[in-house]
């Protein structure tokens, strides 16, 4: 058995799917045309309740408007890009081998799926509850080939199980225009008066072909739900993507939040149909250009979020999108915005009942998003501001960088059993201090204008680098041991050669 899934005026659902649950069900009443072509553009797509209005396919704009209480929506590739890429993934739902037969409409085999979803009636309405979860409302026919469950979901709304054999019976009241004929064909078979496929199955097959050729008996076969092909399976793609195109350009965070979490929500929906979780979020607006006239490109932002753990909770990645943006400014309204996750395994955790609890990943992210939010992303030298701090592989001293936290084992930790070690707490920035040299060796230095003689020093040790920029550093370092009121001191001072200044760097614990 095969099932078929159609979306009924499928440009009219892609406009309006990004809308509420609530507002979608007043759209479906009203009536809405698309819009689309140069100008003057012309309706290429109406809902039913406009066509009840007497709103027809090629009309203007000026003459949809004389007809009043019209919604008009302008045709976005973008978003029936979105919409069949949902459609899809919900077919994968319930099936490895999916078609996507044309815009709208998937064909799914559901050999061996009856011990996963139960009967085939119940698995169509499966698939309906799983549509509307991605935003669209969906016809499902179920048959025992591809071509009649097809025609059983675009002739019939709801759901439609045609049982083995019965076909013909079955898609005998459906009108002609729902067999894939050319418009010449169908205007033939008009004239004839032939209104429905069980006129078309009752035509003399050899009179049939004589006047229609191959086609006409092809159409026939169709009519009669006599045919069998194997379906085509489209291509899986590895990253899901949503996006929107807005009618008129947004400028404030609030008109963009909305449609975000909408897109966000999707992708999160599609993941969970397909047993799967993400761990990169990215986020790529297109601003309006400023000058349409010169042929200027629009310009465009891209944000990418790097998450330590695969997550599927679609409030997280919102706010992290949305702390990030709240501090972004645009130069010029956005037109489009488009959202990618890419898709990996789910982590699975086992906890256990003697470990303290550590906080939820999720939670720490959208901590880090405020914390930048506050400090910057990064410093001066090109450092993060927030993140876990990583040695760098280098002899320049206070290497080192800061990077996302990882959902991984902490390395770098020291072994059970292992001996304590002594801790070098760096000064940033450095203390300037002078020192008094005897024997070559430091006999005793100031800092902050109080005399510390010096018990004991070790060194020199020489370190440079970089000499070939503008980066470069050369100092020779000593350790000492220094009496002070609380007692002895451990440090480590240095003499920067190019500056010819004495610092000190840090303080032994």
């Amino acid at each position: 058995m095969f099932a078929c899934l159609f979306v009924p005026d499928f440009p009219v659902q892609a406009a309006c799917r990004m809308e509420p649950k609530d507002t979608r069900e007043i759209f479906k009443k009203s009536p809405i045309a698309i819009l689309d072509g140069p100008t003057p553009p012309r309706v290429v797509a109406m809902n039913q309740a406009a066509r009840s209005a007497g709103i027809q396919i090629g009309m203007t704009k000026l003459q949809v408007e004389t007809c009043g209480g019209i919604s008009l929506r302008k045709r976005s590739l973008a978003n029936e890009e979105s919409a069949r890429a949902a459609l899809l993934d919900c077919g994968r739902a319930f099936s490895p081998c999916v078609e996507s037969t044309c815009p709208g409409t998937v064909i799914l085999d559901l050999a061996g799926t009856e011990k996963l979803f139960g009967s085939h009636e119940s698995t169509g309405h499966k698939i309906a509850d799983h549509g509307a979860q991605v935003g669209l409302e969906l016809n499902v026919g179920v048959a025992a080939n591809p071509d009649s469950a097809m025609f059983a979901a675009r002739g019939y709304s709801g759901i439609t199980v045609i049982p083995e054999g019965r076909e013909a019976k079955y898609l005998a009241p459906l009108e002609v225009s729902v067999l894939p004929a050319a418009p010449e064909v169908l205007d033939i078979l008009d004239v004839w008066g032939i209104r429905t496929l069980q006129s078309l199955a009752g035509l003399p097959p050899i009179a049939l072909t004589e006047r229609l050729g191959q086609e006409g008996l092809q159409l026939q076969r169709l009519a009669c739900g006599k045919t069998c092909r194997t379906l085509v399976p489209a291509e899986s793609n590895e990253d899901l993507t949503e996006a929107y195109e807005f009618e008129d350009p947004v400028e404030t965070l609030e008109s963009l939040a909305f449609i975000l979490d909408r897109l966000i929500q999707q992708l999160c929906v599609r993941l969970s149909s397909r047993s799967l979780a993400t761990n990169q979020l990215e986020v790529m607006l297109e601003l309006e250009a400023k000058q349409r006239q010169t042929g200027q490109d629009r310009e465009q932002y891209e944000r990418v979020w790097k998450l330590p753990l695969p997550v599927q909770d679609g409030r997280v990645l919102f706010r992290l999108a949305y702390l990030d943006l709240g501090k972004s400014s645009f130069s010029a309204p956005i037109h489009k915005i488009t959202v990618r996750v890419v898709p990996v395994r789910p982590r699975s955790v086992q906890q256990s009942l003697f470990v303290p609890v550590s906080p939820e990943t999720e939670q720490l992210e959208i901590t880090l998003a405020r914390i930048r939010g506050v400090v910057g992303i990064s410093d001066q030298s090109g450092i993060a501001c927030a993140g876990s701090p990583t040695i760098l592989d280098s002899h320049k001293p206070d290497s080192f960088s800061v990077e996302p936290f990882s959902g991984g084992p902490a390395s770098g930790a020291f072994p059970a059993g292992s001996e304590s070690v002594l801790v070098l707490r760096i000064f940033r920035p450095a203390l300037e201090t002078s020192v008094d040299m005897a024997a070559n060796k430091p006999h005793c230095l100031s800092i902050r204008k109080r005399q510390f003689r010096v018990l004991a020093a070790s060194g020199p040790w020489c370190n440079s680098g970089f000499w070939w920029n503008n980066s470069a550093w050369s100092r020779d370092e000593w350790d000492i041991a220094v009496k002070t009121w609380e007692g002895i001191g451990y440090y480590r001072i240095y003499l920067d050669k190019i500056r010819k200044q004495w610092f000190v760097e840090g303080i032994f614990d």
